[in-house]
């Protein structure tokens, strides 16, 4: 979720901002919900949780990764899926 994030910051599809990248609304629907249910205030950040963007920011491991759905793939005409990790199914923009 960390790449996707920043991969978006990165592209020129997307903002310019990790602030404005997980804040972005896309007519209803949202990428990074908890930005808009209020569910941000009820997480705790860990030490491990800042380590883990940290080391993303210095080495980079999925520089194509900038979509992910729970669940399923996001399944657009657009995306490209890539990989499952737990729950969460990570896709592309399509090339």
């Amino acid at each position: 979720v960390i790449d996707t994030v920043l991969n978006r910051v990165d592209s020129d599809r997307f903002p310019n901002t990790i602030t404005e990248v997980i804040y972005q609304k896309s007519g209803r629907y949202v990428q990074y919900e908890p930005m808009y249910t209020n569910r941000q205030y009820q997480v705790t950040v860990k030490d491990s949780d800042i380590e883990l963007v940290k080391s993303e920011l210095l080495n980079r491991t999925n520089y194509d990764v900038t979509y992910f759905r729970t669940g399923h793939y996001t399944g657009g005409i657009y995306t490209s899926d890539l990989f499952k990790e737990g729950h969460h199914y990570f896709s592309a923009i399509k090339k």
